[in-house]
């Protein structure tokens, strides 16, 4: 998938901007031969020395471009002036990856005035021995400078995703070797920069002041020597500086100048050559160049090599320094939140998950403990029934007539001696019924006569069964006589209302 992104880079006459397309990932044949490159002249005074001095001019300016490109994708980067800025390499011992920005960070308080507040910084690693050496690009500029361009960008629609310095960029963009000393010549007929790079870092930059600014008025009557005159002035200009940076740093070994612009600019490149201030001359030419790109870079001025450079890193995925890759005050505390929330979110995760685990393994208790709670609430309901009972039976026990007659019951399984058994006896209302069993037929019918004579009437025999051993099963059933006794009351009658026992337990209970 690619995306169509744009490279501006800010200058005090104009914007040049740089489209093209680059894939969301690094793989080969990255190139899209979908590219453009325009210039944007902007009034004199908009941009001095790489300070917006008209937010307003400019923002209309850049509002009315990203009208005409409506349909393109919003992501920019940015190249800015060094003027304003902080950029070169340092040689430090191997530093764990861990531990560079903390590292980076200390050598920062010790080499850059900016104010902490007011500082936006990156580094690029340019080359590692493990556990030897580090060498590593630092760049620092002010955020208060370039939050204003970042911000004029996003009134007009553009998002801005990296910032980087032009020099910086060309440095790169043009290969040179590194610890190489090389001057590099940047201009036209009225303006000359002029930087010194060491490998791809740029040293000093310079601006080379324009003819009006150098010689008298009488001297600029004649306009045929115009030409001559301004580039003497500037290979003085130029030799001037060259002399005091060689006494500062005599490690300087300088041999070669590469020049961009018109001819103006090369007529000077080769006057510096012949004064044995270089050895070799020539032309800048960028490196890496993808083939659909050479038809349209061919007709880009040698003013769009600082853009088309940024979109070549940029699309192959190059490491640069992004000085924008540290977020704003906004950015920190909306990030914070963002922390926050996730924190709070993991939190819930976590909770939700520790509770589904509990209720899981609380779930078998939770269900054991129902059981038991049935089963308490059952044996305490038995408890309770039991001790109705025993009060039931207390009063049964009590009353004259209920306990004359279950004593004569249990009297019954004396008299039946070996020869019968009772088994079990119920009486219920004044009505007794009983069944057990005999050895004889006979034994029977004593019992029958036993019942008539202790007062029970109507003994009348329900049940009579012949078993294979000749024993008798037998059941048999009575009223308890009314004569001579007294009504029983109503809560006699209710405990009474069931009662039954073994002849063992009659006997036990006594």
């Amino acid at each position: 998938m690619r995306k169509r992104s744009v490279v501006f880079e800010l200058t005090d006459e104009e914007i040049r901007a740089f489209w093209f397309s680059a894939p969301s990932f690094r793989k080969p044949g990255h190139s899209s031969a979908n590219v453009k490159f325009d210039c944007i002249p902007i009034p004199a005074g908009v941009i001095e020395q790489g300070n917006v001095r008209n937010e307003n001019v400019l923002s209309d300016i850049l509002t009315s471009y990203r009208a005409q490109h409506l349909g393109d994708s919003q992501i920019a980067y940015l190249a800015i002036p060094l003027q304003q800025g902080f950029i070169r390499s340092y040689s430090l011992p191997w530093i764990p990856k861990r531990d560079r920005k903390s590292a980076i960070s200390l050598l920062i308080d010790e080499e850059i005035s900016i104010v902490r507040s007011d500082l936006l910084f990156d580094f690029l690693v340019l080359s590692e021995e493990k556990h030897k050496s580090l060498q590593v690009l630092l760049g620092a500029t002010r955020q208060s400078l370039l939050e204003r361009y970042v911000f004029i960008l996003d009134q007009a629609g553009f998002k801005v995703k990296g910032v980087d310095f032009a020099f910086s960029i060309l440095g790169q963009a043009l290969g040179f070797e590194p610890n190489e000393g090389v001057l590099y010549l940047q201009g036209a007929f009225d303006s000359v920069q002029m930087a010194l790079f060491r490998g791809t870092v740029p040293e000093n930059v310079r601006s080379l002041p324009p003819l009006q600014r150098t010689l008298s008025p009488s001297s600029t009557e004649k306009n045929e020597g115009r030409v001559d005159v301004q580039t003497e002035e500037w290979a003085k200009e130029i030799r001037r500086f060259l002399l005091y940076y060689r006494t500062q740093h005599q490690d300087l070994d300088l041999g070669r100048l590469v020049w961009s612009g018109d001819s103006g600019v090369e007529f000077l490149a080769q006057g510096l050559l012949a004064s044995n201030h270089v050895s070799t001359v020539e032309k800048a030419k960028l490196r890496n160049v993808p083939g659909s790109w050479q038809e349209v870079f061919e007709g880009i001025s040698s003013w769009g090599e600082v853009a088309v450079g940024y979109g070549i890193r940029i699309s192959a995925h190059h490491p640069v320094l992004n000085l924008w890759r540290q977020p704003s005050r906004a950015q920190k505390v909306q990030r914070w939140y963002q922390r926050m929330a996730l924190l709070l979110l993991a939190l819930f995760m976590s909770g939700t998950i520790s509770w589904f685990s509990l209720y899981q393994m609380a779930l078998p208790l939770q269900e054991e403990v129902q059981l038991l709670s049935r089963e308490g609430t059952k044996i305490v309901a038995q408890g309770k029934g039991q001790k109705d009972l025993e009060i039931a039976w207390n009063k049964v026990m009590r009353s004259p007539r209920v306990g004359e007659g279950l004593a004569q019951i249990q009297g019954l399984q004396v008299l039946a001696g070996t020869e019968l058994k009772i088994e079990q006896v119920v009486y219920k209302q004044g009505s007794m019924s009983l069944s057990g069993s005999a050895k004889e037929a006979s034994s029977v019918e004593t019992l029958i006569r036993t019942l008539r004579t202790m007062g029970w009437e109507q003994p009348t025999l329900t049940r009579y069964k012949l078993t294979t051993v000749n024993n008798v099963e037998f059941s048999l059933s009575a009223k308890r006589g009314q004569v001579g006794t007294k009504p029983v009351k109503t809560i006699e009658n209710s405990a009474e209302n069931t009662l039954t026992n073994t002849g063992a337990s009659l006997e036990e209970e006594g």
